[in-house]
């Protein structure tokens, strides 16, 4: 059921998917090189498969184009947002210092095109802000594409915390994935992730992949990502009051992140 927490996050969702439009037709535009996508971009952020949004790293933010992503001033839809950051000192899926002054939850799908561009392309430059004690990053499973074998690799992503690689195992998924097609997994494939990202006990990295809790943990969070806070696409990202859809360009983000460190007084 939609909740009325939930419905202010779709308008808004709608109108940042109109301006995002204008950024990335700006961008597009510019582009001298053809992507591997082909693909084009999404209007709305209700569609699921969001990673289609494939924009030039290299383009400039554009005159007269949105730069960063505005905080939202709706009450409901703030406290919505200021709700999802966990903030949990021993969490293994959390990068930063837990009381940053800002904290980017990252919802992705380990099959997810854009998502591995994100992390490819973006999040070396974020960790400039977290190694800073700026920014937090928390990663969150919205599984979409289970079709590509997502959901195998979100468990393996969990088996992998338990054992204090989850980042090494994120960081060596995406970099087998590459740039491309949506990646798929298997339940082998993704112990041989396990075992490239180094850890250590891989007969029980398969026994907390494959336990129920898992699957459960991984299917409870993508339910509330989807139903609660009415995302329907990946990567989406929550930045303080912000929110941004699909993997734009680095100065987007770190601009959004400037201007969140701005409003916390940084």
């Amino acid at each position: 059921m939609e909740t009325s927490s939930s419905r202010p996050l779709k308008l808004v969702l709608a109108t940042v998917a109109m301006l995002l439009a204008l950024v990335i037709a700006f961008y597009i535009g510019r582009a001298t090189a053809p992507t591997n996508s082909g693909s084009e971009l999404p209007s709305s952020i209700d569609q699921a498969d969001s990673d289609s949004s494939a924009t030039p790293d290299s383009a400039a933010l554009a005159p007269n184009q949105p730069t960063y992503s505005e905080s939202q001033t709706d009450e409901n839809l703030v406290r919505l947002l200021t709700e999802q950051p966990r903030r949990d000192a021993d969490d293994p899926r959390a990068l930063g210092d837990v009381n940053a002054p800002v904290v980017m939850v990252a919802y992705e799908d380990f099959s997810c095109p854009m998502c591995t561009k994100f992390f490819l392309e973006t999040y070396p430059h974020l960790k400039e802000y977290v190694d800073a004690g700026k920014l937090r990053i928390e990663f969150h499973d919205l599984v979409i594409f289970p079709n590509y074998g997502s959901n195998f690799a979100a468990h393996g992503s969990r088996a992998a915390a338990e054992q204090g690689k989850f980042w090494e195992f994120v960081e060596t998924a995406y970099r087998v994935a590459g740039a491309g097609n949506h990646p798929q997994y298997t339940a082998e494939s993704v112990v041989e992730i396990a075992e490239k990202a180094g850890v250590p006990d891989l007969e029980k990295f398969r026994e907390t992949m494959d336990s129920p809790e898992t699957a459960e943990a991984v299917n409870a969070e993508s339910a509330h990502a989807m139903q609660k806070v009415g995302i329907q696409g990946t990567p989406f990202f929550i930045v303080n009051k912000a929110v941004i859809t699909g993997a734009l360009p680095v100065e987007y983000m770190t601009n959004t992140i400037d201007k969140q460190l701005e409003e916390a007084g940084q």
